[in-house]
Parts: structure tokens; sequence; C-alpha cells
């Protein structure tokens, strides 16, 4: 099966056949390990492993690494087809979540309702798993709610932020 698969402003392509993963044509030897009782996996590559939180949200999923928040899109190619040609195509407008990847507690809040904000600003520190993560904005727009406060828990899933993305 072929996927687009999106992180930031590069789009791979990704066609997973068996045990067979190749990216953008070539074949990569790779193999995701979930670790028990959580979220965390282990992406095992010939260059080392490298350890993560995956959460899966609406289109795709929540990356966090060394606190480090990416989010990737993932779209089979037969879908990214279909809405190239309806116009559908999954755009920056519109109401966007930033929720907690794991369980945690708001450590600050770093912007205010009605601010305009870039895509990556940082707009909210979360403490989990004993580390700092700041939350980016995963699109240039305009803070809409915030409904995170400092020294507030939160469980995995919670919407801390709301920014409506530029068209």
């Amino acid at each position: 099966m072929k996927y687009l698969v999106t992180i930031g402003m590069r789009t791979v392509e990704v066609d997973l056949q068996g045990g067979r993963a190749r990216v953008d044509g070539r074949e990569v030897a790779a193999e995701l390990v979930a670790l028990a009782g959580g979220v965390e996996r282990q992406l095992v590559l010939p260059d080392g492993i490298h350890t993560f939180a995956m959460i899966r949200i609406p289109g795709g999923w929540e990356l966090v690494r060394a606190g480090e928040l990416l989010r990737a899109e993932v779209v089979d190619a037969r879908t990214r087809a279909l809405e190239t040609l309806t116009g559908r195509g999954h755009g920056a407008g519109g109401l966007h979540s930033v929720r907690a990847p794991m369980p945690g507690l708001v450590l600050r809040v770093e912007t205010e309702a009605g601010a305009t904000v870039r895509a990556g600003q940082g707009l909210v520190v979360l403490e989990a798993m004993k580390m700092e993560n700041e939350l980016s904005s995963p699109v240039a727009g305009t803070v809409t709610a915030i409904r995170a406060v400092p020294g507030q828990p939160v469980e995995k899933g919670t919407v801390l932020i709301e920014v409506t993305g530029e068209g």
C-alpha cells in the first residue's frame, strides 16, 4: 500500500509491501516496535534505535522525541488523488487543535487569544515524562481559544490551544 507522509513541509512516498518498506523509491531496512504499556515506540534503523511517543490523531500521528513535537499527516495515495480531483485537499484553513500528546502538567502558555502565530511557533509547554515539551502551532493563523492553564494536569488528547489557519 502506498502512502504520502508529510512532516513539516516535506512529503515522502512510503510503499509498504509485506515486510518491506520503500521511501521515495529507495528500500529502507526498518522495524517499528511498540513498547509494552504505552505510546512509546522504537524505530530500529541501520544507524541506530530511535525512541519516541506516537499518538494517533485525525489524519495522521503526533510524534514526541527529545521534547520535540512533530505532526505526520498520512494519506494513502488513492485518497490523495481523489482529494486533488475534487479540490478537497487538506489545507491550512479551518480550526486546528493543539492537543496534549501524553498525560502531563501545563507549565507555561506562551501565547494569548487573538494572537497571530506562524506554523511551528511554540504555544504551550507541557511537562511529561520528566521532560519539558514545547507544543507548537500546526499552521500559520490566529489563536482562537486557550484551554490550558499553567499548573493544570492534563490527559492525553486534551485540547490545549485552538488555532484558526489562514486560508
